[in-house]
C-alpha cells in the first residue's frame, strides 16, 4: 500500500509534464491552421512543442515535385494552441523551425497555461503575480504558528491546537505597485486517523499599470530572485509563478507560467527548512519593506552600479566555486569604490587640471624669460608651451 501523498499548502491549477495540442500555427496566407503535436513543460527545460503533420511548409516550387530546403526557422512572439483537456497556451518568445516536412519543433522562453483562450497577436497583459522563492521565509522571519497547546501528563484533557499568528503577514505600497507576504495553508482534518496543517510562503506584487508576462519577468521576479539570493548568500529558485488578469479569479483558474528556471514545485514550509537559510535581513525584526528593497535594487541597476551589475547579475547562478565567487565580490567592491565616489573623482580631476595650467603657465613664463629675447617669434612660444605639456604629462 502506498503511503499517502503530502498535502501541499499550496495547489496549482497545471502540472508539470507533456501535453497533447492542437497548435494554431501561421500558414502563407496570413491565417492560421490547426495542428496537431505535444507541449512539454518541464523543471529545467526551455518550454517545447512538437508538430506533426501537414506542416505550412516554404516551397521553391509547388506540386508532386515540390523542393525546399531544410531546417526552415521562424521567429515569433506568440504561438498559441489548445490542450486535449480544453486548457490553452500560449508559447512566448521564441523559434519555430521545421526539420523535414512532417515534423516541427517549437522552443519559447515561457509557455502559460490557462483556461481562457490567448490572442494569437498581442501578449496578454496581467495586473498582478503571486510566486513562491525559496528563502522567502527565513527573509519574513516570522512563523505562522504563533503558539500550540498539547497534553503534557496523562491526565490532561486530549486536545491539540494551533493557533495562526495574525502578524505572520505584511503589506507595502510604492507609487503604483503594491506588494503582500503571507502564509497559504491546508488543513486536513475530515480524516478520522490523521490530523495536519501545512503552511507554504507566498508573494504577491500588484501594478497599476497591467504588465506582459516577460514584462513582471524581466523587472519583478528577476531582480527578486536575485534580492533573495543575496540576502540568503546561496542561489535560490522560483518554486512557482502565477499571473492574474482578474484579481477575482481564484487561484484555480489563475494563468501559469512555466519557463526553464521555475521548478514548479511549490513547498511547504519546515522550520528545519528556515533555520539552514540564514538572511542578512528581517523584515519582521528590522521592520524592512521588501518592496522598498526590491525598488532600491531596481534604481541601481538601472545606474548600472557595479555591485549589481556584475555580483548581483551572479548571485542566481548555482555552478559558480566559491573561490571564484569571492573574486567577483572583490572586483564588484573595486568597481563600487570608483562609481560611488565618482563625484570627488571628478572633482578632484578638475582641481588638477587648473593646478597643472597653473604650474605649465608659471613654467612658461620662466622659461620665455631665460632663454628667449623679445624678438622670439610666436610660433616658437607656442612650440615651447606644448614641450611642457608633453613634459608634465610623461
Amino acid at each position: 500500500m502506498k503511503p499517502p501523498k503530502e498535502t501541499s499548502a499550496v495547489k496549482l491549477p497545471f502540472e508539470a509534464g507533456e501535453y497533447l495540442i492542437t497548435w494554431q500555427v501561421p500558414d502563407r496566407k496570413g491565417g492560421r491552421i490547426g495542428i496537431p503535436g505535444l507541449l512539454t513543460v518541464d523543471q529545467g527545460k526551455y518550454p517545447t512543442g512538437v508538430l506533426y503533420g501537414d506542416l505550412p511548409i516554404e516551397w521553391v516550387s509547388e506540386g508532386m515535385t515540390g523542393v525546399a530546403s531544410f531546417p526552415q526557422r521562424h521567429r515569433f512572439d506568440i504561438l498559441t494552441g489548445r490542450l486535449s483537456s480544453g486548457a490553452y497556451v500560449a508559447l512566448m518568445n521564441g523559434e519555430l523551425s521545421y526539420s523535414f516536412a512532417g515534423n516541427g519543433l517549437a522552443i519559447g522562453a515561457f509557455a502559460v497555461l490557462s483556461l481562457d483562450s490567448f490572442d494569437s497577436l498581442a501578449h496578454r497583459k496581467y495586473v498582478s503575480i503571486e510566486l513562491q522563492i525559496e528563502g522567502l521565509e527565513s527573509v519574513a522571519g516570522v512563523a505562522p504558528i504563533s503558539h500550540v497547546k498539547m497534553p503534557m501528563t496523562a491526565g490532561d484533557e486530549p486536545v491539540w491546537t494551533a493557533t495562526v499568528n495574525k502578524e505572520a503577514k505584511f503589506a507595502w505600497r510604492a507609487g503604483r505597485q503594491s506588494m503582500t507576504f503571507g502564509f497559504d495553508y491546508t488543513v486536513r482534518a475530515v480524516d478520522g486517523y490523521e490530523f495536519r496543517m501545512a503552511f507554504g510562503p507566498v508573494l504577491r506584487l500588484t501594478s497599476e499599470e497591467p504588465m506582459t508576462v516577460v514584462d513582471w519577468w524581466l523587472e519583478w521576479v528577476r531582480p527578486l530572485r536575485q534580492l533573495i539570493s543575496l540576502l540568503t548568500a546561496a542561489p535560490r529558485e522560483v518554486r512557482y509563478l502565477l499571473s492574474v488578469a482578474t484579481e477575482a479569479a481564484p487561484r484555480s483558474h489563475r494563468d501559469q507560467v512555466f519557463g526553464w528556471d521555475i521548478t514548479h514545485v511549490p513547498v511547504n514550509s519546515t522550520r528545519a527548512a528556515v533555520e539552514e537559510i540564514r538572511s542578512a535581513v528581517s523584515l519582521a525584526g528590522d521592520g524592512v519593506s521588501l518592496l522598498d528593497l526590491l525598488h532600491a535594487w531596481q534604481r541601481q541597476v538601472a545606474a548600472r552600479h557595479p555591485l549589481f551589475e556584475t555580483y548581483g547579475a551572479m548571485a542566481t547562478a548555482s555552478d559558480q566555486h566559491p573561490r571564484s565567487r569571492f573574486l567577483l565580490l572583490l572586483q564588484a567592491l573595486e568597481g563600487s569604490y570608483g562609481f560611488e565616489n565618482r563625484a570627488k573623482h571628478e572633482a578632484d580631476k578638475e582641481k588638477f587640471g587648473a593646478k597643472r595650467e597653473g604650474v605649465i603657465a608659471r613654467a612658461q613664463e620662466l622659461l620665455e624669460k631665460t632663454d628667449f629675447p623679445s624678438s622670439t617669434s610666436t610660433s616658437a612660444r607656442k612650440r615651447t608651451r606644448v614641450s611642457i605639456q608633453r613634459l608634465l604629462i610623461c
